[in-house]
This record gives structure tokens, C-alpha cells and sequence, in this order.
């Protein structure tokens, strides 16, 4: 498992970027064409939101990822000793990655980004950032009980996450059996250290800090971003609780699967998709996940763009097999 020495060319990934945006604009098109939204009334929709509530979305967007920081902060720091602003900064250039890249290539480069800024161990960093996607993953969990209380969630909602909550249960398992003390490759060897190395970051997940994470940090970007839907989607005359627009969260998330550019086409047909079952006018639901998903997308990647410009910063360093000892991971 290695993160490439110089990142993948920029111009692979704005031909992907610039491919995959017809693909998933038609998808979107093919919902939109299906629920019977009507191309007039989306446009309408759209041009009649106020300012505000575009800027409050944009501010939602840094909220949003400052509490995806914090999870993966609270993660690294016994661990690595970095501070939560060189968290914040590699979270920004992940999220401008996986607008580009495919199966969350940023996630790769974010690990890239931190290891060359801070000269911490690019393996370690990589085994917390795999328990820290399984938290985010997790973080579904806990604030569906806590919106259970206020609300009665649809039963698709109930399936969906009893399957995902198995996929969790087997990934868990998986990472502790191997960071069990067991089988291993010779640590001679240049495998050997990075298995060791990758370990030492996944160990983390048998702390029980790490379950403290889970159910009081993991929760909060995901009933954040819950509320915020719920609020900015009055604007286009769609009444929801604070559930269902969770249950929005949960459907445009599943829909990411499709990979798109950004998420462009998917984000906006599974949103509308699950606005349609609480009755949702067709265009309104549509021209609101246009306006929202846009909104948390565009800022995100001109201020990755912006810290790659003036930190001067080009992604390209040794491979992850330069920086492996674990034992130099502290700060």
C-alpha cells in the first residue's frame, strides 16, 4: 500500500473532471425527467433564493469540515502530536481531491499533504485516517437514535442503515483482528515497517478514546449538516424535520456511489429521490439539491485550490515507504 511520490497529473484529473461532468448532469437529468420536475420551475426555484441563504450554506460548508477535523484531530494527536489547523488544511485538500478523483483518491492525497507538511510518518498517518473513515461512516449511527427521539424515520431509512451498520460491524471486526498481536512480515524488511507503521495509526481504534470519538464527536458533522438542510430548505417552501432531512443526508450519500465529478448529478438525484417520498414538489426538491449541493461544493474547492497555490504546495515527496518508523511519530 503506497501513496504514489508525485501525485496523479493535473491534467488527468480536469479531462476525468471535465468527462464526468456530462455523466452525472445526465443523470440528473434522467430524475428529473423521470419524477416529472420541469426545467422552468427548477430554474425559477433556484433564481428566486436569497443571497443569505447561499452565504449561510457556504459557512455551513467550513463548519462542516471543521468538525470533520476535529474527529480526525482527536484521532492523530496521541498518536502524532499535530495540531487541529494542520488537520483543518489537510481536510480542505482532501476535499478538493475527491471532487477529481476517483474511489477518494483525496483521502490518499490529504495523507500525502500532511506527512510532507509536518514530516510525520505518512503510514501512520494513513492507519488513522482508515479509522477515522470508519467514524464518519459511524457517525450515522448515533445520530439516528438521537433523531429517533424527536421524529418517526421512514422504514427504507431502517434498512438502509441495518445493511450499513453490518458493512461497519465487519469492518470493525476486521481492523481488530489485525492489530491483534499475531502474524505479521518480517519487520526486517521494508514490508515489515510499513505494516508496522500502518498498524500503529489503525491500533488507535482499540482506544478507548477512539469510542469516546464515536459517540460524542463522529455525530456532530452529520446532525450539523441535518439542521442546516432543514433550515435552508424553507427558503424553497419545503417544510421537513430535522429527521427527514437526515434521511435526505443519508439518501444523496448513497448515491455518491455512482462516482461523479463532485458528486454532480448523483447528489441532486439522490436528494431529490428521498425529498419525493416525504411529497415534495418535483422541482422545488430538485432546484433546492442544486442550490445546497453547490453551495457546500464550490467553497470547498477554491479554498483547496487557494492553499495548494499559496503554500506553493505540489503534492510530490517520497513515497510512503520513506518515512515509516513508528517510534518517530510523536511531535
Amino acid at each position: 500500500m503506497t501513496v504514489p511520490g508525485k501525485p496523479r497529473p493535473w491534467a488527468g484529473a480536469l479531462l476525468r473532471f471535465a468527462l464526468g461532468l456530462p455523466a452525472g448532469a445526465l443523470v440528473a437529468v434522467a430524475v428529473g425527467y423521470f419524477t416529472g420536475a420541469k426545467p422552468r420551475d427548477i430554474v425559477g426555484y433556484a433564481a428566486g433564493v436569497s443571497p443569505w441563504l447561499i452565504a449561510g450554506c457556504v459557512l455551513s460548508s467550513f463548519v462542516v469540515l471543521a468538525l470533520q477535523s476535529a474527529r480526525w484531530h482527536a484521532v492523530m494527536r496521541p498518536l502524532l502530536g499535530l495540531r487541529y489547523w494542520q488537520a483543518y488544511r489537510a481536510q480542505l485538500i482532501g476535499f478538493l481531491f475527491n471532487a477529481m478523483l476517483p474511489a477518494r483518491g483525496g483521502d490518499l492525497l490529504r495523507v500525502q499533504y500532511l506527512g510532507r507538511r509536518t514530516g510525520k510518518s505518512r503510514a501512520v498517518i494513513l492507519g488513522t485516517e482508515v479509522v477515522d473513515r470508519w467514524l464518519d461512516w459511524w457517525g450515522w449511527i448515533p445520530t439516528f437514535l438521537v433523531l429517533c427521539v424527536v421524529s418517526h424515520p421512514p422504514f427504507w431509512l431502517y434498512k438502509a442503515l441495518l445493511v450499513f451498520g453490518g458493512a461497519l460491524t465487519a469492518w470493525a471486526a476486521a481492523m481488530l483482528v489485525l492489530t491483534h498481536r499475531g502474524w505479521r512480515p518480517r519487520t526486517e524488511t521494508r514490508l515489515g515497517r510499513i505494516w508496522d507503521a500502518l498498524m500503529t495509526g489503525v491500533r488507535a481504534f482499540r482506544s478507548p478514546r477512539t469510542w469516546a470519538i464515536a459517540w460524542l464527536i463522529a455525530p456532530l458533522p452529520w446532525l450539523w449538516e441535518s439542521l442546516v438542510i432543514c433550515l435552508a430548505a424553507r427558503a424553497f417552501g419545503i417544510d421537513i424535520g430535522w429527521l427527514e432531512a437526515f434521511s435526505v443526508l443519508i439518501g444523496f450519500n448513497l448515491a455518491m456511489v455512482v462516482p461523479t465529478p463532485g458528486g454532480l448529478g448523483t447528489v441532486e438525484s439522490g436528494g431529490t429521490t428521498a425529498l419525493l417520498f416525504f411529497g415534495v414538489d418535483q422541482s422545488k426538491a430538485m432546484a433546492f439539491m442544486f442550490v445546497y449541493h453547490l453551495s457546500q461544493l464550490l467553497p470547498g474547492v477554491l479554498s483547496g485550490v487557494l492553499l495548494l497555490v499559496v503554500e506553493k504546495e505540489l503534492l510530490a515527496g517520497p513515497s510512503l515507504g520513506a518515512d515509516l518508523t513508528p517510534n518517530d511519530t510523536r511531535g
